[in-house]
């Protein structure tokens, strides 16, 4: 006899679909029973074997939401950075580093820069621009290449109460080219790779002499304490703000997206330098000799939250070895970039041991954005193209 398709058959009768339903879940029961027997589930008796216990699963307990790690909010006095209050008593407790840094072709790339909190750049002779990168709210632990001193750095260093760190002076028969003369009167600490050796200065095997010199600034501030140099600095704080990128779109805002200095060469020699505003992170990124600059530690383009532009004059010192003197003290003019924008005024700094400043055309002092910020310095003969 030919049986009908399962479904046909069970769509033709409520009853079978009872007996169907009743066999399948007999078939389910004695597949489980067999299963454990198999299993050993249970003793010969049929009472459960001993050993196996049931359990249940425990719930997974709640968790409580963590709690966001608060922003800091301490100030640094040098760039207005931001820190936790637990940070703050080592850095205040040390003074500023302030390190000449060689900007010779062969010198390149520097380590270091891009941890300073605040870095000067003027020419050192024949149109080479040297900087005095200024430290202390970061560690970086061995900087180069380090050069030596010049007069007018040192009035700069002074007014940070940073100990000035360099390889050697320039020598002069003007005395106010003369660096050890001026060290004497301004007072001021310094550390000279010419005096000191290993653990505080050393040459990197890999370039040539002289543009190989390192700088330990961990080593250096442990022997400044052991010298009683020991810090708060006793300078006063810049002002400084919170990025405000959006002021650029304002009506009469004075946009400038790139900063040309050429450092009395052409625009296309190795020590140009155009500053590109860069909108995603309201910062300027550096490029020198055409080519971005990168820090030679970490890799990163060197980048400023702030470009002060300040013009003074410069003349030779004329002791036939084309050293420079610049009028540090006083004032004059300046241009201050940030947020994208030009802001004209001027700088002014009454005596070697204040801090230079900068002011708008309305005699307001600017406030600066919190990070790296470089100071250029121009001749008045030299042209500014913003």
């Amino acid at each position: 006899m030919r049986l009908p398709p399962l479904p046909r058959w069970l769509a033709g009768n409520r009853r079978r679909q009872t007996i169907a339903a009743g066999a399948g879940v007999s078939l389910v029961l004695v597949i489980a029973v067999v299963s454990l027997l198999a299993a050993g589930a249970f003793s010969d008796d049929g009472s459960p074997a001993p050993g196996l216990t049931a359990t249940r699963t425990p719930a997974p307990t709640p968790t409580a939401a963590s709690t966001p790690t608060p922003p800091p909010t301490e100030p640094t006095l040098l760039n207005g950075r931001l820190v936790y209050p637990e940070q703050l008593p080592e850095i205040q407790a040390r003074l500023p580093l302030a390190i000449m840094f060689d900007n010779i072709v062969e010198a390149r790339p520097q380590v270091g820069l891009d941890k300073a909190d605040l870095v000067f750049e003027a020419v050192a002779e024949g149109g080479i621009t040297r900087f005095l990168a200024v430290f202390w709210s970061d560690k970086p632990g061995r900087v180069l290449a380090v050069r030596s001193s010049r007069t007018y750095y040192l009035d700069w260093a002074a007014g940070l109460d940073a100990i000035y760190v360099h390889w050697g002076s320039a020598r002069s028969s003007n005395p106010a080219a003369d660096v050890p003369s001026a060290l004497s009167s301004l007072g001021l600490r310094d550390f000279d790779g010419i005096r000191m050796a290993q653990p505080y200065f050393g040459r990197d095997p890999d370039r040539a002499a002289p543009h190989d010199g390192i700088a330990d600034t961990d080593a250096m501030w442990e022997l400044a304490a052991t010298n009683g140099w020991d810090g708060p600095p006793a300078i006063e704080a810049w002002q400084f703000k919170d990025d405000e990128p959006q002021r650029a779109g304002a009506e009469d805002a004075r946009v400038s997206t790139t900063i040309d200095l050429g450092f009395g060469r052409s625009l296309s020699s190795s020590y140009t330098v155009r500053w590109e505003y860069d909108q995603k992170t309201n910062g300027y990124l550096r490029r020198q000799g055409g080519e971005p600059h990168r820090d030679g530690g970490s890799g990163e383009r060197i980048q400023a939250r702030n470009v002060a532009v300040m013009v003074t004059s410069v003349r030779s010192a004329d002791d036939g070895t084309g050293h420079l003197l610049y009028d540090t003290i006083g004032f004059g003019e300046a241009v201050v970039f940030q947020d994208g924008l030009a802001i004209p005024g001027t700088w002014s700094k009454p005596d070697p041991h204040s801090r230079i400043r900068f002011f708008d055309e309305g005699g307001r002092e600017i406030a600066f954005n919190r990070g790296q910020t470089w100071i250029e310095v121009l001749s008045f003969a030299e042209p500014l193209l913003y």
